[in-house]
C-alpha cells in the first residue's frame, strides 16, 4: 500500500512539472561567432565558455530552448523582433538598454586591447585618438562598433566593417588593416584556430573604457514573463556558486 501511494505521488508531481513546463513557452536562444565564448565547433555544434554557462543557467531554469548561431546584425535582429528569443554574449549599454529584458552578469569583465601585426613596427599609437589614423576592422553592429563610432572613427575612414568576425583577423594577416580591437582570449584562441602562433600580434592599447563592461544574456520586450524570472533565478543561483567564465 505504501509502495503504490509513493507511486502515486510520483506520477503527480511529474505530471504538475510537465504542465507547469508547457504552459512556459519554448525560447529562442541566438548568438554570433566569439572565440571562445560562444561558436561552432568542427561538428557544427555551438559551444564556448559562455555557452556552456548558458546551457547549465537555462537548464537549471528548466525551460526548453535551442540555440542558433547567426551574423551578429541578424541574432540582433531577431532577438529585438521575435517574442520569447533570447541573445548572448551581449554587452549592456546605454544605447541598449531599453531596447531588451536583461539578465546579467552572464560573464566576468575581460580586457580588450588593440592589436597590430608584430612586423607593423611603422604603426605607433599612444592613445585611441592616435588611433583614428589608421583603419580598425569591426563586426557589424557590435557593442565595439558602437564605442568606436561614438568616439568619433567612421566607416570607409578608420573603420572596416564586416559580418564575419573571422574575416578581420585574415585582414589583419593581409597587411589590408592596421588593428583588432578585441580580447587576448579571443585573439590567442582564434589565430591558433588557422594555425597562426600568437607570436604574430602584440596588443598595443588597452582599450579601458570598453574593458569594464560585463556580457549579459538578454530578452526580446515580449517574452514571457514568468521565463525572464525563471532564467535570472537560474544565473544569479549559478553566479552565486561559481566563478567566471
Amino acid at each position: 500500500m505504501i509502495d503504490r501511494l509513493a507511486l502515486l505521488l510520483v506520477l503527480l508531481f511529474i505530471c504538475i512539472q510537465n504542465h507547469a513546463f508547457a504552459d512556459i513557452p519554448k525560447l529562442q536562444v541566438v548568438t554570433e561567432e566569439w572565440v571562445p565564448y560562444n561558436y561552432a565547433n568542427q561538428q557544427g555544434e555551438i559551444v564556448g565558455r559562455a555557452t556552456q554557462k548558458v546551457r547549465e543557467v537555462l537548464d537549471l531554469a528548466g525551460i526548453e530552448y535551442e540555440i542558433k548561431l547567426y551574423p551578429w546584425a541578424r541574432s540582433m535582429k531577431l532577438t529585438k523582433t521575435q517574442p520569447n528569443t533570447m541573445i548572448y554574449s551581449i554587452y549592456r549599454s546605454s544605447d541598449r538598454e531599453n531596447l531588451f529584458e536583461w539578465a546579467c552578469p552572464l560573464l566576468r569583465p575581460v580586457r580588450q586591447y588593440l592589436f597590430r601585426l608584430k612586423s607593423r613596427t611603422d604603426i605607433q599609437v599612444a592613445s585611441l585618438e592616435d588611433a583614428k589614423k589608421y583603419v580598425i576592422s569591426i563586426v557589424r553592429g557590435s557593442v565595439v562598433h558602437e564605442f568606436l563610432t561614438k568616439q568619433g572613427f567612421e566607416s570607409g575612414t578608420n573603420l572596416d566593417i564586416t559580418a564575419d568576425p573571422s574575416a578581420s583577423q585574415r585582414k589583419l594577416l593581409a597587411g589590408r588593416i592596421d588593428f583588432l580591437l578585441t580580447t587576448e582570449y579571443t585573439m590567442h584562441e582564434t589565430l591558433k584556430s588557422i594555425g597562426v602562433n600568437y607570436d604574430a600580434v602584440v596588443p598595443v592599447i588597452e582599450v579601458r573604457n570598453n574593458s569594464d563592461r560585463r556580457a549579459c544574456m538578454a530578452f526580446n520586450l515580449n517574452t514571457d514573463k514568468q521565463l525572464i524570472d525563471k532564467v535570472r533565478r537560474a544565473l544569479a543561483e549559478h553566479n552565486s556558486r561559481y566563478i567566471g567564465p
